[in-house]
């Protein structure tokens, strides 16, 4: 056991805490999900009128395991300026770009 601990280095240990944070907050998303009277429904981040949309199933996945790389980067201090940049870019240009299509499709207008 000595020789586990004493191999360990400490994103090792962080990795392990991100990995327990994660299960904690998968239980408390499963226990709002299961109370009847709540009116958060989990559904909702991946689907439209009960059926999965294909965009925003892409789209949440995309942002889990993103945002997992980004922590993970953190984590192993390999993290800098410009993985932040790429990954806020990406982010909010989806949502703009998405806004943008929304308003040009409720116009009406086609796109270039």
């Amino acid at each position: 056991m000595k020789e586990v601990l004493a191999a360990m280095q400490v994103s090792h240990g962080m990795n392990v805490i991100l990995a327990v944070v994660a299960v904690v907050a998968l239980l408390v998303f499963w226990n709002v999900q299961r109370d009847k009277s709540n009116q958060i429904d989990l559904k909702d981040l991946v689907c439209t009128n009960g059926k999965i949309n294909e965009a925003k199933f892409m789209r949440f996945t995309t942002f889990v395991v993103s945002t997992w790389g980004f922590v993970y980067l953190i984590v192993d201090q390999r993290f800098s300026e410009w993985y932040f940049a790429g990954y806020m870019a990406a982010w909010a240009g989806n949502a703009l770009l998405n806004k943008w299509l929304t308003i040009k499709e409720q116009s009406g207008t086609s796109t270039p």
